[in-house]
């Protein structure tokens, strides 16, 4: 079955043994959740164990599967990774009648298991997994605001999820999140790829730079990669440049009668703002009204 069928399957039917496969490291890890949520209600110490099982004796396996629960109709067992030996064990296993519901990640040898596919979703299922987290919180989204979210993202569901749990908290009073509301919080892929490579190129940090590249050249050519980076620096470098003798300049807002209010604090110039500088905040009479941020913030001391 596809991840995104998990929870219907669930409750239709549990399965003694389970094979989660795939490459999204969001997906298997949130399968593990779903199947531990709709099994474990409580005494978790007791029932729930997760264990990487890459160099396990496969009688440590039969031992922590051969265990009765003792506060769930089920024990749930997780074997990460598991080798070929304990693989073998589970295989001949008799599965019958018990109690306990066993689940491993990419075991390519595991037979007569209930398959978990986790790859990557394709968009018509990433946008049923978005209503569906959003349909639990009694929200919905608008159609231009769902497929800007999926585009800005790139279908990483690390970061949709990410996006979600903030623009959830954003409009925890509104019915429906709208298009401005999703393209004022939610950065683009590039965006974020290129601030995550400026960090790991300051920190000299060459594995996370590789990587970071070999991610954003799936997308983009070497030429516009430098092209993002050398934009990005720019950026930096005006703010940085106009530092010395620039004053902080305050700006005052009015927040129209309404349950919700979207303001843009903007500065007279662009200031850079060093860890050693005092800076201040402040809001005036705005005990009725509570305010959101997802702001990065660069300090440049050595320009």
């Amino acid at each position: 079955m596809k991840f995104i069928d998990l929870n219907k399957s669930l409750k239709e039917k549990v399965y003694n043994l389970y094979n989660i496969t795939g490459s999204d490291a969001f997906l298997v890890k949130q399968a593990i959740t779903n199947i531990k949520y709709y099994l474990i209600k409580d005494f978790e110490e007791f029932d729930y164990v997760k264990l990487d099982a890459e160099n396990m004796k496969p009688n440590e396996a039969i031992a922590n599967i051969s265990t009765m629960p003792l506060g769930n109709d089920y024990r749930l067992v997780v074997l990460l990774n598991p080798n070929n030996e304990v693989v073998k064990s589970l295989n001949n296993y008799d599965f019958t009648d018990l109690s306990t519901v066993v689940v491993c990640t990419n075991a390519e040898k595991l037979k007569n298991a209930e398959t978990i596919e986790c790859d990557k979703l394709d968009r018509n299922d990433i946008s049923k997994y978005v209503l569906n987290y959003l349909s639990k919180n009694k929200q919905s989204i608008e159609e231009r605001a769902l497929d800007y979210l999926i585009e800005a993202t790139n279908s990483n569901m690390t970061r949709i999820s990410n996006e979600l749990n903030k623009l959830v908290a954003y409009c925890v009073d509104m019915d429906v999140i709208t298009i401005d509301i999703v393209t004022n919080l939610v950065s683009n892929t590039s965006e974020y790829a290129v601030y995550m490579l400026t960090n790991a190129i300051d920190n000299k940090d060459f594995t996370a730079y590789q990587k970071i590249i070999n991610e954003m050249s799936q997308n983009a050519s070497m030429g516009e990669i430098f092209s993002y980076l050398g934009k990005h620096f720019k950026r930096m470098q005006y703010v940085a440049l106009n530092k010395n003798g620039v004053e902080l300049k305050t700006t005052s807002v009015t927040i129209e009668s309404g349950s919700t209010g979207s303001v843009n604090l903007i500065l007279d110039e662009a200031v850079g703002i060093s860890k050693t500088d005092d800076f201040t905040i402040t809001f005036s009479q705005a005990d009725d009204y509570s305010f959101a941020f997802d702001t990065m913030i660069f300090f440049f001391d050595e320009v």
